[in-house]
């Protein structure tokens, strides 16, 4: 009996752990808000696993070898020469095969600047065909395209990295988020975008959802007037607009980069303090205040803050024109950067918010709703360096 019960555990523990090893195969539906009329390498998220650069920036923050394997100085220590994986080939069937199995960058920056530049999606290798398109090296390859509306990619067998899991994926463009989840709770979706609001009712509803680390910045552009923005920024409730808008996601900051890209966010003030606001606004004329309309969520911020705003002294007037005196607007903050001196990076921000007018309110988070059986669709850096590794996403069957 005791032997029986040992082998029946030893067969479920071995049919548990069997099912959850990758599979091959199957077809990947995923939506998107982003629209784009071009096949174009620096559209990073879409278009990672189908160009591919020299280097890239791993979990750790780190740039790691990728289509190079390794990289030095020339004699003369002018170029850096960059060695080059053998046997990668195009989507077309040509090989890569550049002289000398190297690729020569002569660039004076220190190496460090040079490969986090390289990993970015502007710098990938690609090969221009006669007709002016382009295809690259990635573990997918475009099979159609329909210039805003829908992208389906092919697996590349022949990928130096070897065949991805998936088959096909199938990307709907321009969606919004209401019909994203309609089609999801229809089943006609795998893998859709969540608006920060979101997230908590999705997460207690069962749903599978992966949040990235806070990457986009929401923040007010304008006033022109120091002493006007100041104000502004004074007036605004930023914990109420938290806590009860955003559902606590995302992060209230005073900053452009978030505290896990720069490391020093939380020097930046986002201080409430409605009777300063009030003496620094005494006198002022109305502001025309722009924001984008058709998100709810933006929709509701921006008529918190004019009520704020109000509350502070301070009237803003809602415009549908780019020239107006305020803007909302939701940003995606820089990806890891070169690591300088910090507090050289202090100051560079400190002035590019005051060049910019800008008003940092939140860094807020990306995040993805996937179905049951959607594996490893990637870790929350990844995501918040919008790396779409679908050479590692398998179908559970």
């Amino acid at each position: 009996m005791r032997l029986t019960r040992l082998v029946s555990v030893a067969l479920l523990s071995l049919t548990l752990a069997g099912a959850r090893r990758p599979h091959y195969g199957g077809t990947l539906r995923v939506e998107t808000k982003t629209s784009f009329a071009a096949i174009d390498p620096a559209s990073p998220r879409l278009l990672g696993p189908v160009f591919e650069t020299l280097v890239r920036i791993g979990d750790n923050g780190e740039p790691r070898p990728w289509l190079a394997t390794a990289w030095t100085h020339d004699a003369a220590k002018r170029k850096w020469v960059f060695t080059v994986r053998p046997g990668i080939t195009f989507h077309n069937g040509e090989a890569w095969n550049p002289t000398g199995g190297v690729a020569l960058v002569e660039d004076r920056k220190p190496i460090e600047e040079i490969l986090r530049n390289l990993a970015k999606p502007e710098y990938a290798i690609v090969h221009r065909l006669p007709d002016g398109s382009v295809v690259g090296t990635g573990p997918f390859r475009v099979a159609q395209f329909e210039p805003g509306h829908s992208l389906t990619l092919d697996a590349f067998e022949e990928c130096w990295a070897g065949r991805p899991y998936l088959d096909k994926v199938e990307i709907r463009l321009g969606r919004t988020l209401r019909d994203q989840a309609l089609d999801f709770e229809t089943g006609k979706a795998d893998v859709i975008e969540l608006s920060p609001a979101d997230i908590r009712r999705a997460q207690q509803r069962g749903g599978k959802v992966l949040v990235s680390s806070p990457v986009d910045v929401l923040m007010l552009i304008g006033p022109e007037s120091p002493a006007l923005r100041q104000a502004l920024a004074l007036a605004i409730d930023r914990a109420s607009i938290h806590n009860v808008l955003l559902q606590k996601q995302g992060e209230i900051s005073g900053a452009l980069l978030p505290q896990w890209i720069s490391g020093y966010a939380f020097v930046f003030p986002a201080t409430w303090d409605p009777a300063r606001a009030r003496q620094l606004a005494a006198g002022s004329k109305p502001l025309t205040f722009a924001y984008d309309r058709q998100t709810p969520l933006l929709r509701s911020i921006a008529e918190r803050i004019i009520l704020n705003a109000q509350e502070a002294g301070l009237t803003l007037r809602p415009v549908t024109s780019d020239a107006a005196d305020v803007r909302l607007v939701l940003q995606r903050a820089t990806s890891l950067e070169e690591q300088a001196d910090p507090a050289r990076q202090y100051e560079s921000e400190k002035a590019e918010i005051e060049s910019m007018h800008a008003i940092p309110l939140f860094h807020l988070p990306v995040s993805y709703q996937l179905a049951p059986a959607v594996q490893n669709w990637g870790s929350r850096r990844a995501i918040a360096l919008d790396q779409w590794r679908l050479e590692d996403v398998w179908i559970e069957p």
